[in-house]
C-alpha cells in the first residue's frame, strides 16, 4: 500500500504506478483512518484491496 494524503497525490502516484507497472494499492490517508475507526462504509471501499476491503463489513447472509 501507498498511503496519499489528497486527491491530487492519489491521483498522481496511482498513474506513476500504472506507466512503470507498480503492482501496489494506493489509498486516501482518510480512508485507512476511517477503516480504522469502523465508520468506512460500503461503498467508500473503491481504493482497498482485497485484503482490506472486507473488513469491518457484516458477513454475508
Amino acid at each position: 500500500y501507498v498511503l496519499t494524503p489528497c486527491h491530487n497525490c492519489h491521483s498522481q502516484i496511482d498513474d506513476i504506478g500504472e506507466h512503470y507497472g507498480g503492482t501496489y494499492t494506493v489509498t486516501h490517508l482518510w480512508t485507512l483512518i476511517c477503516l480504522s475507526l469502523g465508520i468506512l462504509g460500503p461503498d467508500e471501499r473503491k481504493y482497498l484491496g482485497p485484503e482490506l476491503a472486507h473488513i469491518g463489513l457484516p458477513a454475508p447472509e
